[in-house]
């Protein structure tokens, strides 16, 4: 990791720039799916976007992917648990849930990629960060039990499907760490690993029968899809050399301000107000992200 304030400010503003850009796509994704584009087809043009962005600027800046057998394996690992599984989660669940309850999830990857560090035995048991992944746990049943929290019971299970997206980013969060190759830099990673998300879900679409494609006429669903392609390259290239600069539990913190952020874009776009239950969640969810970042001082940073 750099060291330095003027780097670790640097750092923050990579940080921040992050949650804004992903904590839009909740919002984008509601549009783009109650608009009628089909899930694993708005799933597949998103990663098909996001390579042929990406690969132009690798191009530009004379670094091309890697085609090596084990970084291949490590672009199909990365795009199952970072693209294709969490955007299909989020995707099913987009019309079924309000986008900022949806958002309240970012409050989970630091707390989850505590647990997994320490699991793959990167980071250490600590006390303060056990209470607070308690107090996390917490938060979340605070959304997914009292009937009062969501505008319908019903909408608790596509919630925690919703849910399992974090969990698949706070495992990916580990394994870039552990996995990445040291010289292997942002923008060809980022393209390797959409062009491989790519590949996984063209047979998922052609079995589902979900295609599609761009009409001459261009509605708001499609434009939501424009947005989320442009917003997932440049996030993918910001979280991958944030977590080279910084390491995986800092940048999960992302979290933090995403959760809020995403409530703002979702009273922004749909005009949603959040019930006195998911603000209690909010606050015990930031009171257990506290606890779990409290002490700084770990192998991951």
């Amino acid at each position: 990791m750099i060291k330095g304030n003027k780097l670790n400010f640097v750092h923050l503003a990579m940080l921040l720039s992050a949650a804004v850009l992903f904590s839009m796509t909740f919002s984008l994704n509601r549009i783009a799916i109650t608009e009628g584009i089909p899930v694993f087809a708005f799933v597949f043009w998103q990663c098909l976007g996001a390579t042929i962005l990406t690969l132009i600027a690798a191009v530009v800046t004379r670094k091309l992917p890697s085609v090596r057998h084990k970084d291949l394996r490590l672009y199909f690992l990365l795009g199952a648990l970072t693209t294709a599984v969490p955007i299909i989660l989020f995707s099913f669940a987009a019309p079924k849930v309000p986008a900022g309850a949806i958002a309240l999830g970012l409050a989970l990857p630091p707390i989850l990629t505590y647990v997994f560090a320490v699991l793959f035995r990167i980071d250490q048991v600590r006390l303060l960060r056990i209470v607070g992944i308690l107090f996390g746990l917490a938060g979340i049943l605070l959304v997914l039990l009292p009937s009062q929290s969501l505008p319908e019971p019903g909408m608790a299970l596509w919630l925690l499907m919703a849910f399992g997206a974090p969990l698949c980013y706070s495992i990916s969060n580990v394994c870039i760490a552990i996995l990445r190759p040291s010289k292997m830099h942002a923008i060809p990673l980022t393209c390797g690993v959409f062009a491989c998300a790519s590949i996984i879900m063209l047979p998922i679409m052609a079995v589902m029968e979900h295609w599609w494609v761009f009409d001459t006429t261009m509605t708001d669903g499609d434009w939501a899809l424009v947005g989320n392609i442009i917003i997932n390259a440049i996030f993918f290239v910001l979280m991958f050399e944030i977590i080279r600069l910084a390491g995986p539990v800092f940048f999960s913190t992302y979290g933090y301000f995403g959760t809020l952020i995403g409530l703002g874009w979702a009273t922004l776009f749909f005009g949603e107000v959040p019930s006195p239950w998911i603000w209690a969640a909010i606050a015990i969810l930031f009171f257990g992200l506290f606890l779990v970042n409290r002490t700084s001082n770990t192998s991951l940073n």
